[in-house]
């Protein structure tokens, strides 16, 4: 079995709950690897990474100067054909609704690595519960951990846990309340700030907004050991009028919905091409994807084929939010009320990789997932999506994931684990009640049936979420 690590990572001003990232190594298992074995695999591996940074540089160079040559306007078509190499993965979640399975943490990693993060400047948002969703944004990069505040910021920290500096400095101004926090749109369009982060060619890639301004920007921070000297600061705050106040490099300037307090997140598909997955738009038609220049010539368009369609009521479910992630550097998405995830290939093909099969008991279309009047409580629907070199970790729900129905009883969550090596299917626990936090009621799944058996520590099951 490919070893993994099994790393968590837990704020100090909340030791009770933890955030999780995985690791994934190559070769023997670590614990019967001695050093200077590990030492040659990691410079072997090292070595592959740079001919395959060469690899991908070159390619790109030719891709650019091929869009160069084509004549203004000019777009490719979209191309949804399947990998005949490698055709999509049916995970099978309609067939796999029984014999759920007890599993050990040793089954699946080598070994659990705890690093505890010092306070960073702004940890007082961790009093509310309004912001219960934004508090563990964490990205490990090759030599530092980030983290992106609900209130626009991001802080470094090394890989001991140790506060380094702020990257990006936000400024959303709130009215706290006990209990919770409200923003109104005075305070939102004075916001300053980043949007997203994520991580992708071995930097680290942010959305900074500043609504005085009018102004959006994709930002590049390079995560290198010496990239807090070498980075540069542009200091900015509404009184002064300047438009930036974040280290890293402009990649690009966007366009910005003035309605919308976040725009969809620019994702790089290469260093010089970007894409946009819009969320729907119940007054407006949206595409799925668009893959524009980073000058901003749209080059591709993926239609939406299942849009929204002779919807007049005036009341609606909020749609589920997607899929995006990139692994190995490829970007991988899948549409809100969708079962398929692709992966983006520049600068027309999405390549069906996996189809989420639910069966009889999947939403049908957009217009049934949205409409209030339509019960979904026998209904399964997509919530996490995490995939390492070796597994891929599902968790569904039972309904639509509301605070009303967690209330009344019909939300039940079930998870799964894929092993992509063996091509099996495990399911951890199938329509398990949520569990209700006693501080602030919020719910969430259960994390139940996986036994931490290094160190009897609490296991907090994967996600990878990308902020919208």
């Amino acid at each position: 079995m490919k070893p993994t690590s099994f790393r968590l990572i837990i704020p100090a001003i909340w030791i009770s709950i933890l955030a999780l990232f995985i690791f994934i190594s190559c070769g023997q298992n670590r614990l019967k690897t001695d050093e200077k074995t590990l030492a040659k695999q990691i410079l072997t591996e090292e070595e592959q990474l740079g001919r395959d940074a060469e690899l991908l540089a070159e390619r790109e160079k030719q891709l650019t100067d091929s869009i160069a040559k084509l004549p203004k306007g000019f777009r490719f078509k979209e191309d949804r054909s399947v990998d005949l190499n490698n055709p999509p993965v049916v995970i099978d979640i309609a067939g796999n609704r029984s014999n759920q399975h007890k599993i050990s943490l040793s089954q699946l990693f080598g070994k659990v690595e705890y690093i505890r993060l010092e306070q960073d400047p702004d940890s007082m948002f961790y009093e509310f519960s309004w912001f219960h969703e934004f508090k563990f944004h964490m990205i490990v990069g090759v030599h530092h951990i980030y983290t992106l505040s609900a209130l626009g910021g991001i802080f470094q920290f090394d890989l001991k846990g140790h506060f380094i500096q702020s990257i990006c400095k936000g400024n959303l101004q709130y009215n706290s309340f006990k209990g919770g926090a409200v923003i109104g749109p005075e305070q939102i369009n004075r916001f300053e700030g980043a949007q997203s982060v994520y991580w992708y060619d071995n930097k680290l890639h942010y959305q900074y907004e500043n609504r005085p301004e009018k102004k959006t920007y994709l930002m590049t921070f390079d995560d290198n050991v010496n990239s807090e000297n070498s980075s540069v600061l542009l200091p900015g705050s509404v009184e002064s009028k300047n438009q930036i106040n974040g280290k890293g490099e402009i990649k690009a300037e966007l366009k910005k919905n003035s309605s919308a307090l976040a725009s969809p997140t620019p994702y790089m598909v290469n260093r010089n091409l970007l894409s946009f997955a819009p969320k729907r738009d119940m007054k407006h038609k949206t595409n799925f994807l668009n893959v524009i220049s980073s000058s901003g010539d749209t080059l591709s368009v993926f239609k939406d084929n299942d849009p929204i369609k002779n919807f007049s009521k005036p009341h609606y479910r909020e749609f589920d939010y997607g899929t995006n992630y990139y692994l190995n550097g490829t970007l991988h998405l899948r549409q809100s009320l969708n079962d398929t995830i692709y992966q983006l290939i520049s600068p027309n093909r999405l390549v069906p990789k996996y189809i989420l099969n639910f069966g009889s008991l999947g939403i049908k279309s957009t217009n049934e997932g949205i409409d209030p009047d339509i019960n979904l409580k026998d209904k399964l629907v997509p919530r996490s999506f995490l995939e390492t070199d070796r597994y891929l970790f599902i968790t569904y729900s039972k309904d639509y994931d509301c605070p009303s129905t967690a209330r009344n009883g019909t939300l039940k969550y079930s998870r799964l684990i894929y092993d992509k090596k063996n091509k099996t299917l495990k399911s951890i626990y199938i329509d398990e009640a949520p569990y209700v936090s006693e501080i602030d009621q919020k719910h969430s799944a259960p994390n139940i049936n996986l036994e931490n058996d290094f160190d009897g520590m609490p296991f907090i099951w994967p996600t990878s979420k990308f902020t919208r």
